[in-house]
């Protein structure tokens, strides 16, 4: 039995467990033999060899029933396909983790570019952005407020919400104008136009907004838009739109109001 090894030895060899060999064996992927007497498991070089496949296949994330299933018929074809289709997985998990890694540094950047900001006034230039404005102003039964969202959901599956986990409030331009700041509505900001979107979106021209970054809790707000409105009436320029509240951390990402961060948006003109 000089040319065979043990199992304990095959799985040393291999850096994997005897365990995993056993189950190999379940499964008709690689059978040793055994012996009568002492029911030891050998196996010859040819299986050494045919582990290493095994365990490369595994390495590549490919499956034990697609590795089994291969072994049972294997032509070089074959293994060309099942190289390239896991290389195309592979592909589609890179790009997928790429765009994941871009979301989390959006988020990173939000919050360090908020924290640099909060309690400044800044006039912006935002560039051009389409959405829907949800008018949930009045609305106070559940079942109609659900109705609302169900309404629009095509636009929910394109939107900053999903893609970016960010949420947008607003107030109309005549309430700021009228000193009103308590009856916001939601802003859905939508990425490419679904076809079977109920309605065209808004479209909130490229432009410059006067914005104020806060910290504290929503009740805050009322006092926050009315020194951004003072400011906006004292510094020369008038109000053109709705105003957009980017909620950066709210109810859903901190328990405590105190660390609620929102940002002002209320596009601006400068007065001739």
């Amino acid at each position: 039995m000089k040319d065979k090894f043990l199992i304990g030895e095959l799985a040393r060899i291999f850096n994997t467990t005897t365990e995993t060999l056993r189950h190999y064996d379940k499964m008709n992927l690689l059978n040793p033999e055994k012996n009568a007497d002492n029911n030891y498991r050998y196996y010859d070089i040819g299986s050494m060899f045919k582990l290493s496949r095994i365990l490369f296949l595994k390495t590549l994330g490919i499956s034990l029933s697609d590795i089994e299933d291969y072994m049972n018929n294997k032509k070089a074809d074959r293994l060309l396909f099942m190289l390239k289709k896991k290389n195309q997985d592979l592909e589609m998990e890179i790009q997928k983790l790429t765009n994941l890694k871009h979301k989390i540094d959006s988020k990173l950047e939000l919050f360090e570019h908020a924290k640099t900001k909060l309690g400044k006034i800044t006039v912006e230039t935002i560039d051009q952005r389409q959405g829907i404005f949800l008018k949930t102003i009045g609305v106070d039964d559940s079942q109609e407020l659900k109705e609302i969202f169900k309404r629009n959901e095509n636009y929910l599956k394109f939107s900053s919400w999903l893609v970016e986990g960010q949420v947008f409030t607003s107030l109309p331009k005549e309430d700021m104008e009228n000193g009103v700041f308590n009856q916001f509505r939601y802003f859905i900001e939508v990425n490419p136009l679904d076809s079977q979107a109920p309605t065209a979106p808004i479209i909130l021209p490229k432009n410059d907004y006067a914005c104020m970054t806060v910290i504290g809790p929503y009740t805050d707000l009322v006092k926050h838009y009315k020194t951004l409105v003072d400011w906006i009436d004292t510094s020369g320029y008038s109000i053109v739109g709705d105003s957009i509240e980017n909620n950066i951390v709210d109810s859903d990402y901190s328990d405590s109001a105190d660390e609620f961060i929102t940002e002002l948006q209320i596009p601006i003109r400068r007065v001739n």
